[in-house]
């Protein structure tokens, strides 16, 4: 369906979002990764937990009567 369809490509965009900052932090100066573990918390776990739902490819799809 239509919802299905919008649904995957939404994923997949965070997907690449998630990705791409897994990148970043790479490369980042040691010092601010430092500071931004310290104000948001342990990032890279954060990310892979997110990862991890967003691949479970899950469908909801809620219909509502009237």
């Amino acid at each position: 369906t239509e919802a299905r369809e919008e649904d995957g490509l939404k994923r997949q965009a965070l997907l690449k979002g998630y990705l791409d900052t897994k990148d970043y932090l790479k490369n980042i100066d040691d010092k601010i990764l430092s500071l931004l573990k310290k104000n948001v918390g342990n990032i890279e776990e954060k990310i892979r937990h997110h990862q991890a739902e967003l691949e479970r490819e899950k469908y909801f799809f809620l219909v509502t009567g009237t």
